[in-house]
């Protein structure tokens, strides 16, 4: 693959799931990532069991989750609230491009973390930090989970749960991980510009701003009309033609047809490639202002036909006409989608015990080429010596900060 960013050092102070996805990302592209934990405690999301709530998984077998945040990342275990561990830190930053952190403001500042004590130590440092609601107003000093500051409040949950229905629930790490791959995005453009002018910037990524950017369809017609767009249902879409909506095979499983733009030239095209030809004879969906304006028959009668047919068969139709169309599929299907396996979205990690993860990769490829991982998961503290040696650390002040604690 190419590694877009070898050569890129990056130091990540930071726990959970959002700022540490940034890290993956960057680590997929080449970076190397030096992920900093509590000696004792470690990073919250290693006592995140994510095998806990599949049912049959191995309780001694790899778990996804640590797996997404750790993987090809370098271990290093520093009690930052020691001064020696501080000092530590600002020895290691020296050498570091990045400084990755969502630690709260007061904990910044009590630690001596903050970007004025950082860029001391390195003026040439990119210093990037993950939020909940911001970096200013009444809020910024308070911390969030993307389940609050991103899916309740971002008006995501709200907005894809149906009329009169249970709000809907977050998957794991939808925003977290959305608003890491934002916050990498930010963080390669300030590298671009301390190339292009030598200066040492702040980048800042809020799981609130990220919710907002993408509901803003939504945002933008309720600030400029002052009213929200309609809610969808989830099947065929209302306002629609009929030929744009989700519909169910013989199987069980569902087809989703996405021809809404040109109702005119699209409904033949599906008619032939469906053999549903003598719809077009019939008066009621002969044009498209006929199938408008008898759009709820249309529908019955597609939802009808279309129950005949497995999925399979729908496939072998639709793949060989010039219909816009796609399966309804689960996280079971993806791994074995013909092009999730042709484009390499899902890469290969091996543990130490032999066993191949299949993981996704950064959503970014360069030249064509997928990411690959260096190693797996790493321990906690597995690299603490070689990684200070590397800061210029000797081993007698090594020997010495373990004895005090400092590090693991």
């Amino acid at each position: 693959m190419l590694k877009i960013l070898e050569g890129v050092c990056v130091l990540e102070v930071a726990e959970h799931g959002f700022v540490p996805s940034c890290g993956t990302v960057l680590a997929d592209w080449g970076a190397e990532v030096i992920k900093v934990e509590h000696p004792v405690r470690g990073d919250p999301m290693r006592q995140i069991v994510g095998w806990g709530v599949i049912p049959g998984a191995d309780p001694n077998g790899p778990d996804f989750m640590t797996e997404s945040v750790f993987r090809s990342k370098r271990c290093i275990a520093l009690d930052l609230a020691k001064p020696a561990g501080r000092e530590l830190l600002l020895r290691i930053a020296r050498r570091a491009d990045v400084f990755l952190t969502n630690l709260l403001p007061a904990s910044r500042r009590r630690l001596g973390i903050d970007y004025p004590e950082v860029r001391a130590a390195n003026p040439r440092i990119v210093y990037a930090r993950g939020h909940g609601q911001g970096a200013r107003g009444p809020e910024a000093e308070a911390g969030g989970f993307d389940s609050v500051s991103f899916w309740s409040r971002g008006s995501v949950q709200e907005r894809l749960t149906p009329p009169g229905q249970p709000l809907v629930g977050q998957r794991p790490a939808t925003g977290d991980f959305t608003s890491g791959l934002t916050l990498a995005g930010g963080i390669a453009a300030a590298l671009f510009r301390r190339e292009r002018t030598g200066e040492s910037i702040e980048v800042d990524v809020a799981l609130l701003n990220v919710a907002t950017w993408m509901m803003s369809p939504d945002i933008n017609a309720a600030a400029l009309y002052g009213r929200d767009l309609p809610k969808l249902d989830g099947s065929t879409r209302t306002h629609m033609p009929a030929i744009a909506g989700t519909y169910a095979t013989s199987d069980g499983k569902r087809v989703t047809l996405m021809m809404w733009q040109d109702d005119a030239r699209f409904f033949p095209i599906f008619a032939k490639a469906a053999g549903y030809e003598d719809l077009l004879a019939d008066a009621r969906f002969a044009t498209a202002e006929a199938r408008a304006e008898h759009r709820d028959a249309l529908v019955a009668e597609i939802e009808r036909r279309f129950a005949r047919r497995t999925r399979a068969e729908w496939v072998e139709r639709l793949a060989a006409s010039d219909c816009i169309w796609g399966l309804v599929q689960s996280p079971v299907d993806i791994p074995e989608d013909p092009q999730v396996k042709a484009n390499g979205y899902l890469l290969e990690v091996r543990r130490r015990d032999g066993v191949v993860l299949r993981q996704v990769g950064a959503p970014v490829q360069f030249n064509g080429e997928p990411p690959a991982a260096r190693h797996p998961a790493q321990a906690l503290g597995e690299e603490t010596d070689t990684l200070l040696r590397e800061a210029g650390v000797s081993d007698a002040e090594i020997a010495a900060a373990r004895s005090a604690g400092v590090i693991r």
